[in-house]
Order: C-alpha cells, then structure tokens, then sequence
C-alpha cells in the first residue's frame, strides 16, 4: 500500500482529496495536515512515500514545507497544489512530481497516482534485472560509455545533470531519476535530491545543519550532501 499524505488549509478540497486518492487501488491517506508545521510533523511520523502539498498554507507554506521534507527523505514524491500559476517555477525547482490547479480535476489526479504507481513498481522490478557495466551518456558532442565502476558522483547543476569520474565530467540531459533507474542500487545511494553517490569512493561524512551531512570523496574535489535519513541508512549498510 502506498502511504500519502495530504495538507490543505481548506479542509473541505484536503476530505475531497482523501476520497479520491482512496479511490485509486493500491494507495491510502495516512494524515491530513492544515498547514505546513503540521504537514512536517505527520511526514515525520507517517513516513509516506506521496505528499499532497498546498502551497499557500499557514505558518509554513507548502514550499517550505517541501524542502524540510526533502531534506529528511529526497525520494519522498511531492505534488504541489494551488489555485495560483505564480508558483510553478518555484515548485518545479524543488524538483516536484506534478503541480495540480484547484479545483482539483479528479481525472488529473488519479492519472498522475498511476504514473507514480507504475514508477514504483518499475523500481521493484529492476532490482531483479542484471545491471551493465557501462552508462550510456549522449549529449551535443555525441555519445559516451561511461564505466559504472569509475563514477564517483552525480549531481544536478541548473537543468544538467552532471556525471563526475575521477578523470572526467559528462553533462547529460538525463533527468537524476533516469540515471538513477539506469545506475542500479548495488553500489549507487541517491543522498539527496541533487546528489547520487558511489558508496565505494566515500571517504568522509560531516555533520552540516540539523538534518544534512556533506560527504568527502577519495579521489574527487567535489563533495555532496547526504540527508540525515540517508546517513542512518547507509550507516547501517555499513
């Protein structure tokens, strides 16, 4: 069952909301939050893997909201909603799954949780299939194979997403997700909404902030973040 939590101001759209999702197999509302301090608080509890975000909310707006959400779990699928155009860009910086208009389209919504459904279950299927060796990377130049083995970090930068060796970089059009899909888990750990790491080339971990940690690498310059719920995982991997 896919866990989803919903925060509106307006309860009456969040209880309309609630049916729908409801409706839609294989999905529940766990929590409904009135604003965004609330919304943060039933994320932290619920741990849901879809959040339902108005933006314009009290105490903490849905943006703000959604990068102390990110922050914790940068795989947490976020869907904003408002009555408001203005806000799009901002959301779609937070890297957002979808960005719905009020009043809420019930079609709308139930095509997106499938679309969110069938990458989930895309993700649990992969997992089963061996992964190649080489990362195909095609850009304006032409087109690399890159050795899984070699790569020590991807991160985003602006609308690129870049691809760092210990020799070389490789800027792609390639969404984080998609290099994400292609990479596997086996020795690739997505730290943080703009970072994906090699675990074997870590070399250091240091707190930075309340709920981030900035990881050092062996052989690179660069580093990357590492949300502190990704830390307690990989330290248990460890």
């Amino acid at each position: 069952m896919i866990k989803v939590l919903v925060a509106d101001d307006n309860q009456e759209l969040a209880k309309m909301l609630q049916t729908t999702v409801n409706s839609v197999e294989g999905y529940q509302v766990i929590a409904i939050g009135a604003d965004g301090a609330s919304a943060l608080g039933l994320y932290i509890k619920h741990k849901p893997e879809v959040v339902f975000l108005d933006i314009k909310m009290p105490i903490m707006n849905g943006i703000e909201c959604a990068k102390e959400i990110l922050d914790i779990n940068s795989d947490c699928i976020i869907i904003f909603s408002t009555a408001h155009e203005q806000y799009m860009k901002d959301a779609f910086e937070l890297y957002a799954f979808d960005y719905m208009l009020k009043p809420y389209k019930i079609d709308r919504v139930k095509s997106t949780l499938r679309r969110i459904k069938g990458l989930l279950d895309n993700e649990v299927l992969e997992e089963d299939h061996v992964k190649l060796d080489k990362l195909l990377v095609k850009n304006k130049e032409g087109s690399s194979l890159i050795d899984k083995a070699n790569i020590v970090l991807i991160q985003k930068e602006g609308s690129k997403t870049i691809i760092i060796t210990n020799k070389n970089r490789y800027s792609t059009n390639l969404t984080m997700n998609e290099v994400e899909a292609k990479l596997g888990k086996q020795q690739f750990m997505r730290t943080h909404k703009s970072y994906i790491v090699n675990m074997n080339f870590i070399d250091r971990i240091t707190p930075y902030g309340r709920w981030t940690h900035i990881i050092e690498f062996t052989n690179i310059k660069e580093d990357a973040l590492i949300t502190h719920a990704k830390y307690l995982e990989l330290e248990e991997m460890m």
